[in-house]
């Protein structure tokens, strides 16, 4: 075990243990904040339960499953519990898999049932067109049906499924939506499911838990709440953390399990504690304290630090304030770091929701325009991490393949190559020798290469339709019946027709004015892109640096800059009114644009370990200071206006 499971136990950790050491363990919810050490207590309650009930489970053949939301956070947790073979730690995709593996029989149904509901969907969709669609809508709705009908008239000729890079259902591959789906519900139909599950899992412990869906969760209750099965599950995550909107946010518990809070904070400063508490003062009931820090020489007191609101006019002069604002702040601090421009980790980190600003300066404003501008909402909120469906297989594979070709990382490019291509696999080598794969392989990666980190002027469309015919990646269908609308009749037509932000008439015609722009921007741009969602520029984005820490942070509040509407800060600082849509929503009860920005804004201000600097840009300053001033967010001498330059 690492040394995370040696440090001193807090109070949640001493609960977390009487839970998994009951003569019947009981299931939990542990509620932990940012900085809290929430990991820390789930690799001490990894390795509870295998000092606990290691010897049973050994007898028994059975294993802790822990699911994680990321194949990083798995590989962390793994080398984290030393390997241990009673450990199970993977993603949920992968955990639902090894489940669901050996029902080939029951996949099988699934799938065909599956194939049937989209020709439905898209049957339903057909006969409700209205005037205003597209011609160019309609006939690709009628490829997409045709493929549908021939997966359905094939499926049965299909040997056995496995879990691949992308669904299709006629190769007997299952992608990652699929298997979240199938799995579910096999969960949910199969009470025998239910039981071999808890057998060979009697815990399962589930990390960030406010970002796994709602129906998943459903699911590993209904396995907790099966007669005759013992199954003890753990829920590790803090719904003020929730940025994913498939999230299920806070996990309520089940009669008799036990609620767990973890309310210390190892990691802000006390000024900048003092602001996350006030904005989780109308979020929920967690109150953070101070963590108790240790160092080599006993306990290290919590810094002072700083939080600063600075409320100045959303104008031309943004990027001249916020360099008066770092000056300020470096003056005030007596830090100079505010002022450095270094490319290291001790620079002052930018936060901001994706906006014109960080993409004009940094080379991808043709991009962005592209997935924002009239773009359906999934590709703008996919945009700010990378995994819009048009952008994720540029970001997982075609960027770094390009990056590890051009530094010379052969394994690295061969690395990727396994992982995500089938050109290498058994199957796919009838009929050429490997030699010949190889060589054509190489090909692909140069001209991949030349197109992304060279002087080439080829769009994004000609590198994903050079991909595309040499079967390099297997594409999400929604993306392929763009790069080839005549495509095979075993490729899927695109997933959810109809739903979400394509309904209604021009919904289709939206998505695809935004392919067309995305397809035509020049391919170099994707690694201007890249270098902003991986943290390597000046700035970051505030939906993509959860779990990440920084001295210095300086958080930009700009609604006039983002295109992004499910948040707001004007609506949550109440400088703007609720739309009508926003009110249908608070009557309902449901989530809204206020409760989404409120949980952006604690992860952003939590992120710093010392100082924070955050800098509002609104229409009217003055006004905007007097109403802040009333919200009891800042203490009232940590909020400034332009005046606050001239006066230093």
């Amino acid at each position: 075990m690492s040394s995370r499971a040696n440090k001193p136990d807090t109070q949640a950790d001493i609960d977390l243990r009487n839970c998994l050491q009951a003569v019947q363990p009981r299931s939990f919810i542990m509620k932990a904040g940012a900085g809290s050490g929430k990991t820390t207590s789930l690799i001490k309650g990894l390795s509870s339960a295998i000092q606990i009930h290691g010897e049973q489970l050994r007898k028994l053949r059975q294993r802790i499953a822990c699911i994680t939301y990321t194949e990083i956070a798995a590989g962390e947790i793994w080398r984290d519990v030393g390997s241990d073979p009673l450990v199970h730690v993977s993603t949920i995709h992968s955990f639902f898999w090894l489940l669901a593996k050996p029902f080939q029989n029951d996949i099988q149904t699934w799938v065909s049932e599956r194939i049937t509901e989209k020709i439905e969907v898209l049957e339903q969709k057909q006969a409700s067109y209205g005037p205003r669609v597209q011609q160019r809508t309609k006939d690709k709705d009628t490829r997409d049906l045709e493929r549908l009908r021939s997966q359905l008239g094939g499926i049965a000729e299909v040997k056995g499924f496995r879990y691949g890079k992308g669904s299709d259902y006629l190769k007997g591959t299952l992608g990652h939506d699929d298997i979240l789906k199938m799995v579910t519900y096999l969960i949910m139909q199969r009470p025998l499911f239910r039981t071999l599950l808890a057998r060979q899992f009697p815990f399962v412990f589930v990390d960030e838990s406010q970002d796994t869906t709602t129906e998943v969760i459903e699911a590993l209750k209904t396995v907790g709440r099966e007669p005759g099965v013992r199954c003890c599950l753990g829920f590790f995550g803090d719904p003020m953390q929730q940025i994913y909107a498939t999230g299920a946010g806070l996990v309520e518990a089940e009669p008799h399990w036990a609620d767990i809070p973890k309310p210390e904070n190892f990691r802000c400063s006390i000024q900048v504690l003092n602001l996350a508490n006030a904005i989780r003062r109308d979020g929920d009931d967690l109150v953070q304290v101070p963590g108790q820090r240790l160092g080599p020489d006993g306990i290290i007191p919590t810094p002072e630090g700083a939080a600063h609101l600075f409320v100045l006019s959303a104008d031309d002069t943004r990027d001249a304030n916020l360099v008066r604002v770092r000056e300020w702040m470096a003056a005030r601090t007596g830090d100079d770091r505010w002022r450095s421009d270094d490319d290291d980790h001790e620079r002052v980190k930018l936060l901001v929701i994706v906006h014109q600003m960080a993409a004009k300066r940094l080379g991808f404003g043709e991009l962005y325009t592209a997935l924002n501008s009239r773009a359906p909402s999934s590709f703008k909120d996919g945009f700010l991490d990378g995994t819009a469906w048009p952008l994720s297989p540029c970001v997982k594979f075609l960027i770094p393949i390009a990056i590890a070709h051009t530094g010379n990382r052969q394994l690295e490019v061969m690395r990727l190559i396994r992982e995500y291509s089938p050109l290498l696999e058994k199957g796919d080598l009838a009929g050429v020798t490997v030699a010949e794969r190889l060589k054509t392989i190489n090909e692909l990666v140069i001209s991949i290469s030349e197109g992304i980190a060279g002087d080439s002027n080829v769009t994004i469309g000609d590198l994903l339709r050079q991909v595309n015919d040499a079967g390099l990646l297997i594409f999400d269908p929604r993306l392929a019946s763009y790069l080839n609308p005549d495509a095979a009749l075993s490729g899927q037509p695109a997933e959810g027709a109809g739903s979400d932000d394509t309904q209604g008439e021009d919904g289709s015609d939206r998505e695809m004015a935004s392919m067309d722009a995305f397809l035509a921007c020049p391919a170099k741009q994707l690694l201007a892109y890249q270098t902003y969602i991986s943290e390597r520029s000046p700035f970051g984005t505030q939906q993509g640096i959860k779990g990440a820490e920084f001295e210095r942070v300086l958080v930009v509040l700009d609604d006039a800059e983002s295109t992004h509407f499910q948040f707001s800060y004007e609506k949550y600082l109440r400088l703007k009114a609720p739309s009508d849509t926003d009110q249908k929503h608070i009557e309902a009860g449901e989530e809204t644009v206020v409760d989404r920005t409120r949980r952006l804004f604690y992860v952003s201000c939590t992120r710093a370990l010392k100082e924070l600097a955050v800098v509002l840009f609104t229409a009217d300053p003055e006004q905007a200071e007097a109403h802040l001033r009333q919200l009891d967010l800042f203490e009232g001498d940590s909020i400034h206006t332009h005046n606050v330059f001239e006066a230093g």
